[in-house]
């Protein structure tokens, strides 16, 4: 594995918008070049971590919240995270930008 800073990519957008397949294949490219990438997907990460929460504005702002708290951990260890969640409320994502730190919003 190769020396590096984590950093979070943030990709938001609506539904079936191609934020999976973008993050996927830069991942992919990543790691073929010896980089340590972890992929963070809203559906996925409804299965298991945030199986409990609909789609109100509070579920959707807490979804967002525990995700930024693996994203940070991840980030913070080194780990590029392409992260694809929906996250409409601007707001909340202004709040995982400052507590990833390194991250962009794509």
């Amino acid at each position: 594995m190769k020396e590096q800073r984590g950093f979070t990519a943030w990709f938001t957008g609506l539904p079936c918008c191609g934020k999976t397949t973008i993050a996927s294949r830069v991942a992919r490219i990543l790691k073929e070049r010896g980089y340590r990438v972890e992929r963070l997907d809203g559906d996925e990460i409804r299965k298991g971590l945030t199986s409990d929460l609909g789609f109100s504005k509070r579920d959707r702002d807490e979804n967002i919240k525990r995700v930024t708290f693996v994203a940070k951990l991840l980030t913070r260890n080194g780990v590029a995270v392409f992260a694809t969640f929906v996250s409409p409320y601007r707001e909340r994502r202004d709040k995982s930008r400052e507590e990833i730190g390194d991250f962009v919003e794509i």
